[in-house]
């Protein structure tokens, strides 16, 4: 098996691929002309764009001069998505590009309309090698699920490399434009993932290879949990929905069948589940209280917390030994500690205060940090839960344009925050740090982004660009 380095992240990788399978609209290595396409792909890189993307010192990291290095990617990311030619970045600037057709703006020959048409139907084919290989079809490779709300689609970013590697548009399988997937939850396998859609009312079902396998109705899902012990699917409501129903969907995975669960409590939002599947918590984003599900016997505990005003919980994290839960206020600006101990119900053990609007929180693999970016202040805040105080607060970043979800990966190198960066009322944002995007395609001011913090560092080490209004993330959970 062949490993390579993946340019200034020293993570190996394999890009001899052994899975294909990616459905009826991704053929099989030998249902297309994989060989002379690469062959006629592979020329045009050598007579065109060698001359900068070869070699150690290639232009922003990108080398064209083999099929392995095409897929390493560059300084900042992709520049191929297989199976999506219209999203991939070395189209965009040969077709798109404000500055004028690349490398052509540069003052060398551009490509020549069969060129690029030639590379829009390999990249379409899904990019194959010469060999009939499809990059980033690995099975076992850790995958982060990026719910791009404002352009009805979610990217697939690989999170050995942490690039963009698929992408599943939702119009194309049938749905509304302004669906708004909103939130991803993904089997500890990788095996399938969830997706709510706000305005569509479904929560879908997709396996590992992007293919829709199921589908059900919810009204206004937003937050998805899975019991990690038993066949259910947990949503609570989407912010965006003034009146729904006082009620948590529990969804039963394995056949799509939905209940509805009385909570007693107006626009149920942050959502999260004991370690053992037998306990969900669930808030309220309009009363200060947290309830307590009990999935065996259908008790309902509430916990009441003290509050002059609405706190609007927006989301929970649970700690990796499960004896701790985080939640984060959007209003009273807050981090919420509970210790989750106790037999019947949660309880308040600690209040931190933080920066404007806290969002998504989530644990470290090794429980000693919490990390979540602020919605209204363009930061991301760091916990260090031992002493249940600010370790760190991140600002200043290009990338960090209304940041909104977070995510692990599975080995715990990594943490993910996703940015909306959309326009913000004032006082929401600081609007001199809303991201620009790299390259002005005309249509793409408002791309989302997500960002790749270290955590030994604690650094941003990269900014992934994915499509518009990056809103939740879901990636597998691995619990030791």
């Amino acid at each position: 098996m062949d490993m390579r380095f993946v340019k200034g992240l020293g993570l190996s990788l394999s890009l001899i691929l052994v899975f294909t399978g990616l459905g009826p609209q991704h053929p099989a290595p030998g249902q297309i002309g994989a060989s002379s396409d690469w062959a006629v792909v592979d020329a045009v890189f050598q007579n065109k764009c060698v001359s900068c993307h070869a070699g150690p010192e290639a232009a922003r990291g990108l080398r064209l001069d083999s099929w392995e290095n095409t897929f390493l990617g560059s300084d900042f990311g992709e520049a191929i998505i297989p199976y999506d030619a219209e999203n991939s970045l070395l189209i965009e600037l040969a077709t798109k590009y404000k500055k004028g057709s690349h490398p052509n703006e540069l003052g060398t020959e551009a490509l020549t309309t069969d060129e690029i048409e030639s590379i829009k139907a390999w990249v379409q084919a899904g990019a194959p090698s010469q060999n009939g290989e499809i990059p980033f079809s690995n099975p076992t490779d850790p995958r982060l699920y990026v719910a791009d709300q404002g352009a009805d689609m979610v990217s697939v970013i690989d999170m050995n490399t942490n690039q963009v590697v698929r992408t599943v548009n939702l119009m194309k399988l049938g749905f509304n434009h302004m669906s708004m997937p909103h939130h991803v939850a993904v089997e500890a396998d990788g095996s399938f993932w969830y997706l709510s859609l706000i305005m569509n009312d479904k929560i879908l079902k997709f396996n590992r290879n992007n293919e829709l396998v199921g589908q059900a109705d919810a009204v206004r899902p937003g937050l998805l949990v899975l019991d990690p012990s038993g066949d259910y699917l947990y949503a609570g409501r989407s912010m965006m929905s003034v009146s729904p129903p006082e009620s948590m969907v529990q969804l039963k995975r394995s056949t799509m069948e939905v209940e509805e669960i009385g909570v007693l409590m107006p626009r149920p939002h942050a959502l999260a589940i004991s370690h053992d599947g037998s306990s969900v918590y669930l808030s309220s984003l309009a009363q200060n209280r947290v309830a307590t599900f009990k999935n065996e016997s259908g008790d309902m505990i509430f916990d009441e917390i003290e509050g002059d005003r609405p706190h609007v919980f927006i989301g929970f994290t649970i700690s990796p030994d499960g004896k701790t839960m985080v939640g984060t206020s959007e209003v009273t600006s807050k981090a919420f500690v509970f210790d989750l101990t106790g037999q019947e119900s949660v309880v308040l053990t600690d209040t931190i205060g933080v920066l404007r609007a806290p969002w998504h929180p989530v644990y470290t693999a090794d429980g000693k940090w919490v990390y979540f970016g602020n919605n209204w202040t363009n930061t991301i805040t760091i916990l260090d839960m031992e002493k249940h105080q600010v370790a760190k607060v991140i600002e200043g970043v290009n990338g960090l344009a209304q940041p909104h979800g977070s995510a692990t990966s599975p080995d715990g190198r990594y943490v993910y925050i996703s940015n909306r960066n959309m326009a913000m009322p004032e006082g929401h944002s600081k609007q001199d740090h809303v991201y620009h995007p790299r390259y002005d395609f005309g249509d793409n001011a408002h791309i989302g982004t997500v960002l790749v913090i270290d955590t030994t560092t604690q650094e941003i080490i990269k900014i992934i660009e994915t499509e518009e209004y990056a809103s939740g993330l879901g990636a597998a959970i691995i619990r030791k």
